[in-house]
C-alpha cells in the first residue's frame, strides 16, 4: 500500500499570545484545519462524515495523548520529522463544514 500526503493551505489564522503572571509567554494559532464537502486546492472533495470520523480517531490517538505534533510548512510524507516539529495540536473539532483547531507553537528551532 502506498501512502500519499495530501496538504491544503488555509491563510485565515488567529494568532494568540498568552502571558502568565511570571512573565512567561506562550503562542498559539487557531483556525480552520480542514474543510468538508467542498473542493479544495488539490481538486478533491472530502465528505464531512469521513473527516468527522477521522478527527475523532486522531483526537483519541494523538491530541488527547499530547502527541499531535506538526511540522513547519508541508512535510514530504505522512511521518512527522521531529527535527522539523513546530507545533502541537491541542484541540480539533467539527464546526459546520469546517474542522477547527488550535495548536501551541513550540520552543523548537522551527517553532
Amino acid at each position: 500500500m502506498v501512502m500519499k500526503l495530501i496538504s491544503e493551505a488555509i491563510e485565515t489564522v488567529e494568532y494568540i499570545r498568552e502571558e502568565k503572571e511570571n512573565g512567561e509567554k506562550s503562542y498559539k494559532i487557531r483556525g480552520i484545519f480542514m474543510q468538508g464537502d467542498i473542493k479544495n486546492r488539490n481538486g478533491r472533495v472530502y465528505p464531512m462524515e469521513i473527516l468527522t470520523k477521522e478527527v475523532k480517531n486522531y483526537n483519541n490517538k494523538f491530541v488527547s495523548e499530547n502527541r499531535a505534533y506538526g511540522e513547519l510548512g508541508h512535510p514530504e510524507g505522512p511521518t512527522v520529522n521531529l527535527e522539523r516539529v513546530s507545533h502541537l495540536v491541542t484541540e480539533l473539532y467539527p464546526d459546520g463544514k469546517n474542522i477547527v483547531g488550535e495548536a501551541r507553537i513550540l520552543e523548537t528551532p522551527m517553532g
